[in-house]
C-alpha cells in the first residue's frame, strides 16, 4: 500500500485512534510474534515492525492493560502496512475481526484512560 492509499485508508476511519503504547503479542498461524502498538481504537491497532505481515492476514492479538490486569485477546487483520522512510515507524494497521462485547468494552476503558494521561 503506497503513502495515497495509507492518507485514504486513515480518512475512512470511523473510530478515531489514540497514542496508545503496548507491548503486543501476537500469532499468525505457528509464528508467535512480538510488536508494540503506536495507536489502538475501539476496532483496530497499529503496530510497529521493521517487517510487517501481508495485507489480508489474519491474526491471535495479546495485550496486557497497565496494572497487571488480565491480557485482552482478539482476532484481527492486517488491512494496511506501511514500509520505513525519514521519520515514519514502519508497521500494519490491523482491524479488530469481531470483537466479542467484554474485549470491546476493556479495549474502550484502556483508550479512556490513556486519554486521561494525555
Amino acid at each position: 500500500m503506497g503513502e495515497d492509499d495509507t492518507r485514504a485508508y486513515a480518512e475512512k476511519r470511523r473510530q478515531p485512534r489514540h497514542a496508545v503504547r503496548l507491548e503486543v503479542n501476537y500469532r499468525c498461524g505457528d509464528n508467535y510474534l512480538f510488536s508494540r502498538s503506536s495507536n489502538l481504537s475501539e476496532m483496530g491497532i497499529f503496530l510497529t515492525t521493521p517487517t510487517p505481515l501481508a495485507k489480508g492476514t489474519r491474526l491471535e492479538l495479546s495485550f496486557a492493560p497497565p496494572g497487571g490486569e488480565e491480557p485482552i485477546r482478539l482476532q484481527g487483520e492486517v488491512v494496511w502496512t506501511l514500509g520505513a522512510g525519514p521519520g515514519v515507524e514502519p508497521g500494519m494497521g490491523v482491524r479488530f475481526i469481531d470483537p466479542p462485547p467484554d474485549a470491546r468494552a476493556r479495549v474502550k476503558a484502556l483508550i479512556r484512560t490513556f486519554a486521561y494521561l494525555e
